[in-house]
């Protein structure tokens, strides 16, 4: 019996005799967690430009808007990659994916072995996410507040919706139901956006140029 109490002794001075765990590993993996914003990039104008090279003269495949995010993956020569390489749908030796520019399934336009990535102008991103404009809307401009480049026509926007709701043509709810002016893809170069009053059919489509505010 006196053995078994040495031993157990034994047992539980070696315990005591560890020193308790730190939460420093803990600490420091909570420390370097990323967020979901980590090493992204975001779009500081109007909109910009997605070529297929880092180029003005490579074809434009689409446009990311003021505050969306990037990721970068390369620079050079003051343009930014922020796509892997992928498809670019060549078809009679021009890519499906230009949808304005250059289109010439080419080395010379990015486009090698069929596939090719996006790059942005540099000078048109930054690390810090620009303030949402949506956040100092008057509440005259709030039903308005969420429309595409909503910083640089907001005045027009909630002068327009303004008219068109005394008019009875559209309601608070429309605007606010749709976010407010959406732009127009077909007339990307335009001034122009749209937006719906009373329903969601082609009918209920209204058009609005939002350098003059005239509605078509």
């Amino acid at each position: 019996m006196r053995g078994f109490v040495i031993l157990a002794t034994s047992v539980l001075l070696a315990g005591c005799s560890q020193p308790p765990q730190s939460n420093t590993a803990v600490e420091s993996t909570e420390a370097t967690q990323s967020t979901p914003d980590a090493g992204k990039l975001w779009v500081t104008t109007q909109y910009a430009d997605r070529h297929s090279c880092p180029s003005d003269e490579c074809g434009i495949v689409g446009r990311l808007f003021f505050r969306e995010a990037a990721t970068p993956m390369q620079t050079k020569d003051g343009w930014v990659r922020i796509t892997k390489t992928y498809d670019a749908s060549c078809q009679n030796g021009e890519s499906q994916y230009v949808d304005k520019g250059n289109a010439a399934c080419t080395t010379a336009n990015g486009i090698t072995n069929g596939q090719f990535a996006e790059w942005v102008k540099e000078s048109q991103l930054s690390v810090a996410r620009p303030a949402d404009p949506a956040e100092t809307a008057s509440a005259d401009e709030s039903i308005v507040a969420d429309s595409d480049d909503f910083t640089q026509y907001r005045t027009t926007f909630a002068k327009v919706a303004r008219e068109l709701i005394a008019s009875g043509r559209c309601t608070a709810e429309d605007f606010k139901e749709q976010g407010g002016w959406v732009k127009s893809v077909n007339q990307r170069d335009e001034p122009v956006y749209f937006t719906y009053c009373g329903g969601m059919t082609a009918a209920n489509k209204i058009y609005m140029n939002a350098e003059t505010g005239t509605v078509m």
